[in-house]
């Protein structure tokens, strides 16, 4: 391992990437996370023994008390996947209500807004809403006011209130949409289901 183990986990990436890559249709590799995903049962058998088979023949061990096989939903990544959405884990979306209104100390609001990035692919307009307390991690930043606990407040209302994503289908129409300004950037792809 070079330069030592800090450096394990993209290593590690980037040796599943060569292995599984070819396969990225129906195989997803984080790390040691690995989600297999089919259209029908007979395709999933498919796939499977198709990973197997690169798993074994690379040297790869499996974990069978984390193996779930066959299952409409699953939690992969800090998500919840369904055939044609994906949702935060209730996890990420409680940890809202965890921290006041108020957050005065530095390090206790630097864990709300990083915290937020678990969700901020559901939450638009979130670096718009969260740039008055970023403002307030700068050095000589001016006294929290009633302006920051409102933000908070509304933050954490949209964090309770998530939509879900709906999964892209490849036979709809896509249109992108992005914006852009000095607090920020963003962009989504919608489709048009006709």
């Amino acid at each position: 391992m070079p330069f030592g183990l800090k450096n394990a986990p993209s290593e590690f990436q980037k040796i599943m990437n060569e292995i599984f890559n070819s396969y990225n249709k129906y195989i997803i590799v984080y790390i040691d996370d690995v989600l297999i995903f089919s259209k029908s049962i007979d395709e999933h058998f498919k796939h499977l023994k198709t990973f197997i088979w690169l798993a074994k023949s690379n040297g790869l061990v499996i974990s069978e008390p984390k193996i779930k096989l066959f299952q409409t939903t699953i939690r992969f990544l800090g998500h919840t996947i369904t055939n044609d959405t994906i949702v935060p884990i209730q996890r990420s979306i409680e940890f809202a209500d965890k921290f006041p209104d108020k957050i005065l100390d530095k390090k206790q609001l630097q864990r709300f807004l990083g915290a937020l990035n678990y969700v901020s692919d559901f939450y638009q307009n979130l670096a718009k809403d969260a740039a008055p307390l970023f403002k307030r991690l700068r050095k000589n930043s001016p006294p929290w006011d009633d302006t920051c606990t409102k933000v908070v407040q509304i933050i954490k209302h949209h964090v309770k209130n998530l939509p879900c994503i709906n999964l892209a289908n490849p036979n709809y129409f896509k249109i992108v949409e992005t914006d852009a300004s000095d607090l920020g950037y963003g962009g989504i792809l919608k489709q048009k289901n006709h």
